[in-house]
């Protein structure tokens, strides 16, 4: 099982702070769960590196300040004219 690194997202949110992100090497990404979400980042070459064994769709774990969580990759954003990842989305499982 792929294993996903990620840290807490706790400021900057919205897409001016989203895209600050990205321009510093990172994935905005959300946790969708019963209990609320997650807004967490993710470090985008370790992310895309981890994209080659992960597709939408296929079960992961997201691990996040020490605690790790099984999740669902649902989807990820990119930008086609840079390449460059935007956003991607898990659902906990």
């Amino acid at each position: 099982m792929v294993t996903v690194k990620a840290t807490l997202r706790t400021e900057d949110f919205g897409s001016a702070g989203s895209r600050r992100l990205v321009r510093k090497g990172f994935v905005p990404a959300e946790m969708y769960g019963k209990d609320g979400n997650l807004h967490v980042c993710l470090n985008a070459h370790d992310f895309e590196l981890q994209l080659r064994k992960l597709g939408e769709g296929m079960k992961c774990e997201v691990e996040l300040d020490g605690k790790v969580y099984n999740c669902i990759f649902k989807e990820l954003q990119e930008n086609v004219m840079t390449g460059t990842l935007i956003h991607a989305d898990f659902q906990i499982v």
